[in-house]
């Protein structure tokens, strides 16, 4: 069987031709939205979260070196009392840089 002609022919890159033949196109009409009440976006922290900002900036003004440990370092050195192994120099540097 062989199907020929142009009643069988749709061109799919028009889909106003798929209509039935003679149908005519259906208006569409804007149905205006439901009035909505304006809503807000809220955020409320939690009391942890007030407790950890808080840390995070209490600690932020902190400064990074402390100048009492500092000191005393200094002043055991230039009193011959801070002695440390060249053994326990390699250990911590391990520790703190060679894990990586």
């Amino acid at each position: 069987m062989r199907i020929e002609g142009a009643p069988y022919l749709v061109n799919l890159s028009r889909p106003e031709a798929v209509r039935k033949e003679g149908a005519q196109p259906e208006a569409v009409q804007a149905t205006p939205a439901p009035a909505r009440p304006r809503s807000f976006d809220r955020v409320e922290l939690s009391r942890e979260s007030r407790e950890l900002e808080r840390l995070k900036r209490e600690l932020a003004a902190l400064p990074d070196v402390r100048l009492d440990r500092v000191a005393l370092a200094k002043q055991n050195l230039q009193d011959g009392v801070y002695r440390v192994t060249s053994a326990v120099s390699a250990q911590r540097m391990m520790e703190a840089y060679g894990k990586r």
